[in-house]
C-alpha cells in the first residue's frame, strides 16, 4: 500500500547523511606540479603585430625533461537511454457546471467567505487563483490536512519538487567535486602558459602567451588562490584591471585581454551561487572561462591572428602531459561531462575541435613557435571557417562584442529557448522577448494568441509571424531522442504536455479557456525555475509522524494531466540512472528520487481513476490528507546538507535570460499562490484547495540575485505579474476558519 511506505519512508528523516567526498580541496592547497617543457623553437616571423617585451623570468625548476603533448580522442559521453511507456486511459467525466449562487458545492461552507468576484470566476471556470504569502507550496497543503480541507494535487507541486531535486544536486556537484577540479586544472594552466611564454622564442608568440597567463591568472584570481611567484609584471597588471572589473560588474566595457567587449554584469554572483563562498569563487571563474570568447574573425569579419594563436596555445598546452596521474585534460572532462548532461554541449569551439585541426595543419608534434607562422596560420583559419556555428549567435548592440565562430575554453552551453528567444528579435525594433514567444514555439495557442492580438508584435515587426513559423516549424521537427538527450531538453519536454488542448472527459474545469491560461503560468514559472537553476551554464540571447489517528476521510482530488507525470517520471528515472552511472549522484538523493518516482506513479493511478469516473479508495484519500507532509519530507531532505541557507527556505528564485545592454529580460517565481477548484467526486461537486505557481516577468536595469527579489515581496515592492493572468487570478482570499476539532497527522 502506498500509504504505508510512504510512512516508512518519512521515518527515514531521523537519518543523517554523512558521506563525504574525498575531492574537496580548501583555498589554501597549493596545486600540484604541472608538465615538463616542451622543445624550444626557432623564431619564425608572423602577420601578428608584437608590442609586449619578455619580463625575463627563470624557467620554473618542475620542468625537468623536454614533453610532447599527448593528444587523446574526445572522451565518448553516452548517456543511458531508458524507453518511455505511456499508459493507456479512458477519458470518461461528464461535463459538469455550477449554480449561479454555488449552491450545489456540497462543502462551499468549509471556506469561509469569497468576494463576489471570486465566486463569479468560479462559476465561470470552476477555479479561481489567489495570491497569498506562502514561502512554499507545501505549506498550503499542511494548512489543508489541518483544517480537513479537501486537497487538490497541482502539476506544479511535483515539478517544484524535481527543482528542488535538480538545484541541489548541480549545487553539491559543483562544491563537493567540480571546485577542486577547477582548482588543480586553473594553477596547471597558469603554469604552462608561463613556461610556453619563458619557452618560445618568437615575439608575436611570446605576446599571446602573456595574454594567456593574464587569463589564467584571472581565474586564479577568481579562486583566490595565490599565484606562482614568477608571473610577469605586466601579465599580472592585465589580470588585476581585468579582475576589478569582474568584481564591479560595470556591464560592456573593453577587455584587454579578451581584445573585445565583455559584459562584465554577467559577473554579478545569482542564482544558487549566492548560496556560500565557495559556490561564489566557482561562480565567477566558470563564468569568466564561459564567457570571455577567442574569435577566429575580427569585428571587421577579417582573421584574428592572435586570437587564434591564443586559442592553440591553451590547446596545445592542456594536452601537455602533467606529473599528476590524471591529466589537465581529465580534470577538463571532468569538469565538462557531467555539466554537459545536466545543461548540454558547449554552443562555441572547444579544446576538441582545435585539437583536430591543430594536428591536421601542424603535425602530431607541432612546434609553438611554427603557430604564426602566415601560411599555416591562414590554413587553420580558413578550415576553421566549416566548423559548427553557434546556435545562439549573441546579436549585442556593441560592435565589438564578437558573435560568429569562437573559441572557448570552458563554453557556456547551447540551450534551446535561449535560441527561440534570440531568433525571435529583431534589434532595434523588436529587441527584448517574452517567455511567451518560448510557449508559443513549444505549442501554446494562448501564448502566440498573447503576442499577436494583445501585444501586437506584428505591428511593430511585420516580419514577426513568418519568423515565428521558421523558428516553430525547427523545433516541430525535433525527434524524441533530442527532447530525452540531456535533463535539461528533458525538463522542457515534461512541460510540452502543459501547452496542449486536453479534449473531452476531463474535467470540466480543465476544458476551460481560463484553465489553459493557468496552465501557461505553471509552464513558465517551471522554466524561471530551469533557467534560475542553469544560470551560470545556460548561453544567454543578447519528518516523522505521530499526531492523531486514524485520519478523517477527506476526499481530495489530483490534477488529471497524466502525460505531465509520466513524462516527469521518466525524466526523474532518467536523472537518477545517469547520474548514478557517472558516480556523482549524492548518496542522500538516490532513495529520495526513489520515493519520489512512487509519489508520480501514485499520482498517474490516482487520476487513471478519476478520468474513468472512479472513486479512489480510503488508503489513497488519507495519502492525500497528508500530501503536504509528503512534499515537505522531499522538498527539505533533498535540500539538506551544509549549503542550505535562509534563501532557500524561500521558494521566490529570480532569473535573467536575455541581455540588452543596460537592460536583462528577468523571469522568476514569487510566493505560492492558492487555487480553488470545483471537481466532481462520487457524483457529486466539491470544493479543493491546493497551491501553484506565481509567475513574473519584467525588464530590469541589473541583475537580480534571489536574496533581493525576495526582499521586494518583503516590502511589497514587488512587479505586476502579466496581465493574461487575469484570466484566472483574483485577489486575495480571505483566512479560511479553523473546524471545531482539527486533525494532526504530525507529517
Amino acid at each position: 500500500m502506498y500509504i504505508k511506505r510512504c510512512f516508512l519512508v518519512i521515518i527515514c528523516i531521523c537519518i543523517v547523511f554523512t558521506a563525504g567526498c574525498n575531492r574537496n580541496r580548501t583555498k589554501d592547497e597549493k596545486p600540484e606540479p604541472t608538465p615538463g617543457p616542451v622543445t624550444k623553437a626557432t623564431a619564425t616571423p608572423s602577420p601578428i603585430p608584437s608590442d609586449i617585451p619578455s619580463a625575463g623570468i627563470s624557467e620554473p625548476d618542475i620542468y625537468n625533461e623536454p614533453q610532447k603533448p599527448v593528444f587523446v580522442p574526445e572522451r565518448e559521453r553516452g548517456y543511458k537511454q531508458l524507453p518511455y511507456k505511456p499508459v493507456s486511459y479512458e477519458k470518461k467525466i461528464a461535463p459538469y457546471s455550477v449554480k449561479p449562487d454555488l449552491s450545489n458545492i456540497e462543502n462551499l461552507d468549509q471556506f469561509g467567505e469569497f468576494t463576489e468576484a471570486q465566486k463569479e470566476m468560479l462559476k465561470n471556470n470552476l477555479f479561481v487563483v489567489t495570491r497569498s504569502d506562502q514561502v512554499q507550496l507545501f505549506h498550503i497543503y499542511e494548512q489543508n490536512e489541518y483544517k480537513k480541507i479537501p486537497s487538490f494535487i497541482t502539476v506544479d507541486s511535483v515539478l517544484q519538487v524535481y527543482h528542488i531535486f535538480f538545484d541541489y544536486s548541480l549545487r553539491t556537484l559543483e562544491a563537493e567535486m567540480l571546485l577542486a577540479d577547477l582548482e588543480v586544472l586553473t594553477g596547471s594552466m597558469l603554469e604552462k602558459s608561463i613556461y610556453l611564454y619563458n619557452t618560445v622564442q618568437n615575439p608575436d608568440i611570446k605576446k599571446a602567451a602573456m595574454k594567456n597567463i593574464a587569463y589564467f591568472l584571472v581565474a586564479q584570481k577568481a579562486l583566490e588562490l595565490d599565484p606562482p611567484a614568477n608571473v610577469p609584471e605586466d601579465a599580472a597588471k592585465m589580470a588585476g584591471s581585468e579582475y576589478r572589473k569582474i568584481l564591479e560588474a560595470p556591464g560592456f566595457s573593453e577587455s584587454e585581454i579578451a581584445g573585445c567587449d565583455v559584459d562584465y554584469s554577467q559577473f554579478t554572483v545569482r542564482g544558487h551561487y549566492t548560496r556560500n563562498h565557495d559556490l561564489e569563487r566557482f561562480f565567477r571563474t566558470m563564468m569568466w572561462y564561459g564567457l570571455v570568447p577567442f574569435p577566429l574573425s575580427n569585428s571587421e569579419g577579417n582573421i584574428n591572428g592572435e586570437s587564434i594563436v591564443r586559442s592553440l596555445l591553451i590547446t596545445y598546452s592542456i594536452f601537455l602531459p602533467s606529473e599528476r596521474e590524471e591529466q589537465d585534460i581529465d580534470l577538463w572532462e571532468n569538469i565538462y561531462d557531467p555539466t554537459v548532461f545536466y545543461v548540454g554541449k558547449a554552443d562555441d569551439l572547444t579544446v576538441y575541435d582545435y585539437m583536430d585541426l591543430l594536428i591536421k595543419i601542424y603535425g602530431e608534434e607541432p612546434d609553438p613557435d611554427s603557430f604564426a607562422v602566415s601560411e599555416k596560420l591562414r590554413e587553420f583559419y580558413e578550415q576553421a571557417k566549416s566548423l559548427r556555428s553557434p546556435g545562439i549567435q549573441t546579436a549585442f548592440l556593441t560592435v565589438d562584442s564578437p558573435s560568429g565562430k569562437q573559441f572557448r575554453f570552458m563554453g557556456q552551453r547551447y540551450i534551446p529557448d535561449s535560441e527561440i528567444l534570440q531568433r525571435l528579435v529583431n534589434p532595434p525594433i523588436r529587441n527584448m522577448p517574452s517567455g511567451l514567444d518560448i510557449m508559443a514555439v513549444l505549442g501554446s495557442e494562448e501564448a502566440y494568441n498573447q503576442l499577436i492580438n494583445i501585444e501586437k508584435i506584428p505591428d511593430i515587426w511585420p516580419g514577426y509571424p513568418e519568423r515565428f513559423r521558421q523558428v516553430k516549424e525547427k523545433f516541430d521537427g525535433l525527434s524524441q531522442d533530442i527532447w530525452q538527450s540531456n535533463m535539461y531538453y528533458g525538463w522542457l519536454w515534461t512541460l510540452k504536455p502543459l501547452l496542449c488542448d486536453l479534449g473531452e472527459g476531463y474535467p470540466s474545469f480543465m476544458n476551460k479557456p481560463a484553465w489553459k491560461y493557468k496552465s501557461l503560468n505553471t509552464a513558465l514559472a517551471s522554466w524561471a525555475e530551469l533557467r534560475h537553476d542553469t544560470i551560470l551554464y545556460g548561453k544567454q540571447s543578447g519528518a516523522e509522524c505521530g499526531g492523531d489517528w486514524p485520519p478523517p476521510v477527506i476526499k481530495s482530488y489530483v490534477e488529471p494531466n497524466i502525460e505531465v507525470y509520466e513524462r516527469l517520471l521518466w525524466l526523474t528515472r532518467y536523472s537518477k540512472e545517469n547520474l548514478l552511472q557517472k558516480g556523482i549522484l549524492p548518496d542522500r538523493m538516490h532513495d529520495k528520487l526513489t520515493q519520489f518516482e512512487d509519489l508520480l506513479t501514485f499520482l498517474i493511478n490516482c487520476s487513471v481513476k478519476e478520468l474513468r469516473n472512479e472513486e479512489l479508495t480510503v488508503d489513497e484519500y488519507n495519502t492525500l490528507l497528508i500530501y503536504g507532509g509528503t512534499l515537505e519530507w522531499l522538498t527539505l531532505s533533498m535540500a539538506e546538507g551544509p549549503i542550505l541557507s535562509e534563501t532557500d527556505r524561500n521558494m521566490a528564485v529570480i532569473a535573467d535570460v536575455h541581455t540588452v545592454p543596460g537592460c536583462y529580460l528577468e523571469v522568476g517565481v514569487g510566493p505560492a499562490s492558492e487555487i480553488f477548484v470545483v471537481v466532481p467526486i462520487g457524483g457529486k461537486l466539491y470544493l479543493t484547495r491546493g497551491a501553484v505557481f506565481s509567475y513574473y516577468e519584467f525588464v530590469s536595469g541589473k541583475r537580480l540575485t534571489d536574496e533581493q527579489w525576495q526582499q521586494l515581496f518583503k516590502e511589497g515592492a514587488e512587479p505586476s505579474q502579466p496581465i493574461w493572468t487575469n484570466e484566472y487570478t483574483e485577489g486575495r482570499k480571505d483566512e479560511i476558519p479553523v473546524p471545531a476539532e482539527p486533525f494532526n497527522s504530525g507529517c
